[in-house]
């Protein structure tokens, strides 16, 4: 019922993405720059190590149990598959259930990419070794989707190259700054939201 009265360009990422470049230049003629930010609190530089650990910790939970949700649809449809299916179209049901497994690889991998970059080990101290283990987990997404086109060779590949390039973008999005120029995602986005002057100061982080 929403898509039949909110028109369908409101759900266009491309169009919020254009409104926001837009106010970004208007802001950036036009606009004030708004005074640094605040110092962290006492409590906050007392207890910094402790609140990393507790947000590391939140995001590995968080991405197990996606992963765990979201696999085990997939799972259950191969056991079907093995032991429930008719002999005669066990084969055809199995070939998709590993199909529909590999699809679902391609969505856990991408955004446990994007998560794995916001841990507090891959913020600072970038090495080359972490920054190759980023690579790889960035990759994941696109490997899964050329096993998918192989397993599932369907006449239009097209969803599926498109559905992995959406959850690569992902991983790259916020794992891309640290691969390349060896800085973490939020002080290369804070530097450069500070030069549309819409932030000023050094990073709070």
């Amino acid at each position: 019922m929403i898509s039949l009265t909110v028109p369908k360009i409101f759900f266009n990422v491309w169009f919020w993405m254009a409104i926001i470049a837009v106010v970004a230049v208007i802001h950036y003629f036009w606009g004030k720059t708004p005074p640094p930010p605040r110092k962290p609190g006492k409590f906050y530089l007392k207890h910094k190590k402790t609140i990393t650990k507790i947000t590391d910790v939140f995001i590995i939970l968080f991405i197990l149990v996606s992963c765990l949700l979201l696999m085990s649809f997939p799972v259950i449809r191969i056991f079907d598959a093995l032991f429930k299916s008719p002999q005669p179209s066990r084969a055809i049901d199995l070939h998709f259930a590993w199909a529909y497994l590999f699809i679902k690889m391609i969505i856990c991998s991408g955004f446990s990419a994007m998560f794995i970059g916001m841990l507090s080990i891959f913020q600072s101290n970038l090495t080359k070794v972490k920054r190759l283990i980023l690579f790889i987990i960035c990759l994941l997404p696109m490997v899964f989707t050329i096993i998918t086109l192989l397993i599932e060779t369907t006449e239009e590949p097209w969803s599926t190259v498109r559905l992995g390039l959406i959850f690569s973008c992902n991983g790259w999005v916020i794992n891309g700054p640290a691969i390349i120029l060896g800085k973490h995602f939020f002080p290369v986005s804070w530097s450069i939201i500070r030069k549309l002057r819409l932030v000023s100061g050094d990073y709070p982080g």
